[in-house]
C-alpha cells in the first residue's frame, strides 16, 4: 500500500496547527507526506467552517482534488466536518469524516492509518515534524464565550487547555531540533489554564517561557480583548522571547454593535489595552479583526469604527463583511443592505492597506532580524513583516535584513551584515 497523504487546511492558525498535528498521527505511524508530483494515497483536508464561504470553498476543493487524484482516499477534519458530518459524507468524493468533537475521531484516523491510536491526546497531538525553521504548538482549544455571530463554540467545544509542563516539553523538544519560533494558538488563548488543576494563567505560562534557556523566539497568535490585563502587558511588553507582535479582534468600535455581539467588553477597554500597550512598545506590530455591517450597525457606529481604525495605531486589519451564520443567533436579525456593507468593507480595506504601508515603511532602511521561511526567498522579521530577500542566505535560517523597497504588495529587501 502506498501509505503517503497530502495535507490541506482552510482558516485559522488553529486550524494549521491542528492539520500538522494530524499529520503527525499519520507519520508517527509509519506515513510519509507526498511529493508535489506524487498522488497520495490519502487526501487530508481540515475545515472551517467560520463563514458560509469557508463552507464552499471546501467543498470545491474537495471536488477538485478527486478529480486530479480519483484513486486518492479523502479525510475530512476539522470544524465543518464537525458541524455538517451527514452533509459531507453524502458527497460522493468523500470517505471519511472525523469532526473536532466526534468521540471516535482517533478510533477513525487509527483506522486509516492501520494503527492504534488511542493512547494519542485527542485534543493537542504532537505536531508532524518538518524541515521549516517554525513550528505551531496549541496550548488551547474551545471557547465558553457565545458571541451571537459565532459557529465556533459549537464545533469546538468548551474550553480545554494544555498543561503547562506539556507546553514547556514541547518547546524544548523544538527547540533542540533547531526551530527558531514557535507559534502558540488557541481558540480563546487568553483562557488557557482556567480549566487546569491547580488554575493558572497565559501570563504565568509565559513567565515560564521566559526561563526556558536556548536561542529561540515565542509569537502568540490572536487573543481576544477581554483575556488582556495588565499582567500580561507588563510580561510581554518587558519580555526578550515573545515576538512584538499581537493579534487582537476589535470587531467594532461601536458600543452598540458589540453589545449586540455579545462581545465580552466595552470600546473602551480595548482603546485602553492599545494605550497600555503602545505606551511601552511603541514600534508593536498590533493586527484586529473587524467584522462591518453587523445588524445595528448604523451610520453612526459605522463611521466609530472607520474613525478608529484610521487613527489607531494598527499594522495591519483583517475586514470580514457580516453575513448571518445558520446556528447563532445573529442570523435571526435584520442584516444590513447588502451593497451597503460590501462599500463600507471596501472603504475599511483601503484603510487597512494603507495602514499596513505606513507601519512598513517606518521601517524602510533599517536592520530587523528575520527568520528565513524555509524553502523560501522570504524572511519574516521579528515584528512580523515578510520580506521578500533579493539576496536569499541559504546557509543561515536567522538573518539580519535591511527593508530596501516598499509597494503595496510586497517587501523588499536584503540579507546585510551587522
Amino acid at each position: 500500500m502506498n501509505r503517503t497523504f497530502q495535507l490541506h487546511f482552510f482558516g485559522c492558525k488553529t486550524n494549521q496547527a491542528d492539520a500538522v498535528s494530524v499529520a503527525g498521527l499519520f507519520e508517527r505511524s509509519g506515513w510519509s507526506e507526498a511529493k508535489s508530483n506524487e498522488n497520495p494515497s490519502l487526501m487530508i483536508i481540515q475545515t472551517c467552517t467560520v463563514t458560509m464561504s469557508a463552507d464552499a470553498q471546501a467543498r470545491q476543493l474537495i471536488r477538485r482534488l478527486k478529480r486530479n487524484s480519483p484513486s486518492s482516499q479523502i479525510l475530512l477534519t476539522g470544524c465543518y466536518a464537525q458541524r455538517s458530518e451527514s452533509e459531507l459524507l453524502a458527497m460522493p468524493e468523500v470517505d471519511y469524516v472525523a469532526g473536532n468533537l466526534n468521540p471516535h475521531k482517533m478510533k477513525i484516523l487509527g483506522e486509516i492509518a492501520c494503527a492504534n491510536l488511542t493512547a494519542e491526546n485527542a485534543d493537542f497531538p504532537m505536531p508532524a515534524e518538518s524541515g521549516r525553521t517554525r513550528q505551531y504548538i496549541k496550548i488551547q482549544d474551545g471557547c465558553d464565550a457565545r458571541c451571537s455571530y459565532c459557529i465556533i463554540p459549537s464545533v469546538r467545544g468548551k474550553s480545554r487547555s494544555l498543561p503547562p509542563a506539556e507546553v514547556i516539553r514541547r518547546i524544548e523538544w523544538y527547540r533542540d531540533r533547531d526551530y527558531h519560533e514557535m507559534i502558540l494558538t488557541g481558540i480563546s488563548m487568553g483562557g488557557y489554564g482556567k480549566d487546569l488543576n491547580p488554575r493558572t494563567s497565559l501570563s504565568e505560562l509565559m513567565q515560564q517561557i521566559e526561563k526556558i534557556p536556548g536561542d529561540f523566539k515565542i509569537r502568540l497568535s490572536s487573543l481576544e480583548p477581554e483575556e488582556i490585563d495588565q499582567n500580561f502587558i507588563d510580561v510581554f511588553t518587558s519580555s526578550s522571547r515573545f515576538q512584538p507582535h499581537l493579534h487582537l479582534p476589535l470587531q467594532s468600535a461601536s458600543d452598540q454593535v458589540l453589545k449586540k455581539m455579545r462581545r465580552q467588553y466595552l470600546f473602551h477597554r480595548f482603546e485602553s489595552i492599545v494605550d497600555r500597550l503602545f505606551a511601552k512598545m511603541p514600534e508593536l506590530n498590533l493586527g484586529t479583526d473587524i467584522l462591518v455591517g453587523f445588524p445595528d450597525e448604523d451610520v453612526d457606529a459605522y463611521h466609530e469604527t472607520r474613525n478608529y481604525l484610521q487613527d489607531a495605531p494598527f499594522a495591519y486589519a483583517h475586514v470580514f463583511p457580516f453575513s448571518p451564520r445558520p446556528g447563532t443567533p445573529a442570523a435571526e436579525y435584520e442584516s444590513a443592505a447588502a451593497n451597503e456593507v460590501h462599500d463600507r468593507a471596501a472603504e475599511l480595506r483601503e484603510i487597512a492597506r494603507n495602514k499596513n504601508r505606513a507601519y512598513r515603511m517606518r521601517f524602510l532602511g533599517r536592520p530587523l532580524k528575520a527568520l528565513r521561511l524555509h524553502a523560501t526567498e522570504e524572511a519574516l522579521t521579528d515584528n512580523y513583516i515578510k520580506v521578500r530577500l533579493t539576496n536569499p542566505d541559504a546557509a543561515r535560517d536567522v538573518v539580519s535584513v535591511q527593508i530596501d523597497a516598499i509597494s503595496d504588495l510586497q517587501t523588499l529587501g536584503s540579507v546585510i551584515c551587522v
